[in-house]
């Protein structure tokens, strides 16, 4: 039976005029194939298909230069959150990789409606934070979203910045220095954010905890995760409302359904602190 090509939701095509529509359906369909061709030959995740996950508790500064219309960043407040590190292309550890951070805050605002951001390592300078950057170690660089977030009149990058305290203990390669830094329950990172031309200063930080089952490794994240005043902005980010569903469901169909279902039966098992239980806007799913 012919599979369906998934349902797109209103982020994509919303505010745009039909000639407009019609030149993202296309640019949109051909990126998601691509991708859904990748995710399909490799039987899992199209880009940074391997990775390890971590419990992390967030906490939010509420400082002065957070985007006030966004909730979550501008707000203070603690959360539990879960953070993904990833290597992009899977090169020969020889080889310096594009190292990847998946941050999920769980219960951002309510059950179940979770804020999703994926970064890549970059550099902290003006402009070339919208670049990717190879590393070799998970505190080597910062880690930033490339492309740009809005809230009210604000647009910023969003980034995760290692904390120069952090401790950074030697080891096999990066999963295992990551691992033995975590087990010192000291490991650290910033949640920051950077105007499209400024440098990341930091809204929060990030307590990285005990590292979570391999089972979450499947979780599929979404950079359409977004609410309470903060959105993707920018052409770009109107394609990722068709690859990543696309890539997924062809990741699915090739032998990731029971993976994908067991990761999200297993993110409902990670407790939450009292913290995240108030009420907050709500979204989709």
């Amino acid at each position: 039976m012919m599979q369906r090509t998934p349902r797109l939701r209103a982020t994509a095509r919303q505010g745009l005029r039909r000639p407009a529509r019609i030149a993202l359906n296309a640019a949109g369909y051909g990126v998601g194939a691509v991708l859904a061709g990748l995710a399909a030959a490799r039987g899992a995740k199209a880009v940074h298909p391997h990775g390890v996950s971590y419990r992390a508790r967030l906490v939010i500064d509420g400082v002065a230069h957070a985007p006030r219309a966004s909730q979550l960043l501008s707000t203070p407040r603690e959360y539990c959150a879960l953070m993904r590190f990833s290597r992009s292309l899977g090169l020969p550890r020889a080889i310096p990789d594009l190292l990847g951070v998946s941050l999920r805050v769980l219960d951002a605002y309510g059950p179940t409606c979770h804020q999703d951001f994926l970064l890549v390592s970059s550099v902290d300078l003006p402009v070339l934070h919208h670049l990717f950057v190879p590393a070799t170690d998970v505190q080597q660089r910062v880690y930033s979203s490339s492309l740009p977030f809005r809230a009210g009149d604000e647009r910023f990058l969003v980034g995760v910045v290692p904390h120069a305290r952090s401790p950074r203990p030697a080891g096999a390669d990066e999963f295992d220095r990551l691992q033995r830094a975590a087990d010192t329950s000291r490991l650290t990172f910033g949640l920051a954010v950077a105007s499209l031309s400024g440098r990341f200063r930091s809204v929060g930080s990030l307590h990285v905890d005990a590292r979570l089952p391999d089972t979450l490794d499947a979780l599929r994240f979404d950079p359409c995760n977004c609410s309470g005043g903060l959105h993707l902005a920018g052409a770009i980010n109107r394609l990722r409302d068709y690859a990543y569903p696309m890539s997924q469901a062809a990741w699915a169909r090739n032998g990731g359904d029971a993976a994908q279902r067991q990761a999200d039966a297993q993110l409902q098992r990670i407790p939450r602190p009292p913290s995240v239980s108030g009420h907050a806007p709500q979204r989709r799913h």
